[in-house]
């Protein structure tokens, strides 16, 4: 089985760098002969320099894929060991581009004698006998040349190490958002079975005291169900779905409480059709009715919907049982409450506001979320 190899920004860097070396000559020769009428345009010169480009291009792509890896993968030493084994084996490849045979020698260069038209000359290095051994390998440009094969190895470097770390940023959000997906889904798993729970138990109780009863409860729980199964998995719902789920829901708590529980319900009519995550609202109105419903003095729950500056509004205050008024420490929510918060959280960020107030008379809640008028909901 073959790897294709797939063409990445970083091998494009690599590309229109060496493409901009391979014209280099050809541009500087040219440039210099339109501006000195002496200096012809040669050919052989621009090959023979990019006869050293090859050299520089094999050293390159040998450490691009074999060395560079090694330290990706923090083999140092095994890195440090290659790269100084290249540098040796690139001095000498350097010492026999140095020679004076047809493969190292400078192109010989036609060269006036002067402005008086007396013919040219052939250039006196094409008769000078070769260079020592210890010269061509030890001279002075030999270690120019490891210098620029040494800033070439490490521009190859940052700009791996460069799309490296971009990979691995790219990498990171892509985690962070199964992750993120993967705790809403069991935040969701978490809050079903919590509302139902209350709901069957209510249900329960009202078959021995009104059959009736009971059975359009069973409608509106299948009702309520159909909305969890076809809708509560979705990342966004349509409102409308959600406040009818809400009232569904409230009409079933309501079977367990007499006519000292009031609840009101505030919904204004030209209320849009917006996005919303799905069994938000439910939770706090569930919270309300099992902390704020006393089975022995007037109760109320008044639910709020609004919409100001781009933001909903949703708001949830119940009185409180007088048994509860004594008491000091605030009231903490369940594991339905911290579920919801949690999802805010991972849903809105800091884009969202909740602020629950506990007094004596009352617990109060409010809630702000941004109006995304891009996600649609079918």
């Amino acid at each position: 089985m073959h790897t294709k190899r797939i063409i990445t920004p970083e091998y494009i860097v690599y590309a229109c760098l060496w493409v901009v070396l391979t014209v280099m000559p050809v541009a500087i020769f040219y440039l210099r002969a339109r501006a000195d009428a002496y200096n012809e345009f040669r050919w052989d010169e621009v090959f023979h320099i990019w006869a050293w480009f090859v050299l520089f291009f094999v050293c390159f792509m040998i450490h691009d894929i074999f060395f560079a890896p090694m330290l990706l993968k923090k083999h140092t030493a095994a890195y440090l060991a290659s790269v100084v084994s290249l540098l040796v084996v690139f001095t000498i490849a350097c010492g026999f581009m140095h020679d004076p045979g047809p493969m190292g020698r400078r192109p010989p260069r036609m060269e006036m004698r002067g402005r008086d038209n007396r013919g040219p000359e052939m250039d006196k290095d094409r008769h000078r006998p070769g260079k020592p051994m210890g010269d061509r390998f030890f001279g002075p440009e030999v270690p120019i040349n490891i210098l620029i094969l040494i800033g070439l190895l490490g521009l190859n470097l940052g700009v791996k190490l460069f799309f490296k770390s971009e990979q691995d940023r790219e990498n990171l959000q892509q985690l962070e958002k199964e992750k993120m997906y993967l705790q809403l889904q069991y935040l969701k798993f978490q809050i079903n079975p919590h509302f139902f729970m209350n709901t069957l138990n209510n249900i329960q109780v009202l078959i021995d005291l009104d059959a009736e009863k009971a059975k359009a409860s069973l409608r509106d729980l299948s009702v309520m169900m159909r909305f969890v199964l076809y809708e509560g998995d979705k990342d966004w719902v349509s409102i409308k779905k959600d406040i009818e789920f809400l009232r569904n829901y409230i009409k079933l708590m309501q079977l367990r409480y007499t006519d000292q529980l009031a609840v009101t319900i505030d919904i204004p009519d030209e209320l849009p059709d917006i996005a919303i995550p799905p069994l938000i609202f439910p939770t706090f109105v569930e919270n309300a009715f099992k902390h704020g419903v006393s089975y022995k003095h007037n109760s109320f729950i008044t639910i709020m919907f609004d919409v100001e500056d781009k933001m909903l509004i949703f708001g949830c205050i119940n009185s409180k049982p007088h048994e509860d008024r004594t008491k000091d420490m605030p009231r903490q929510g369940g594991v339905g409450l911290v579920n919801v918060k949690r999802r805010l959280d991972l849903i809105y960020g800091n884009r969202y506001s909740l602020e629950i107030k506990d007094n004596d008379e009352a617990y109060n809640v409010l809630l702000r979320l941004p109006i995304n008028n891009n996600i649609k909901t079918s």
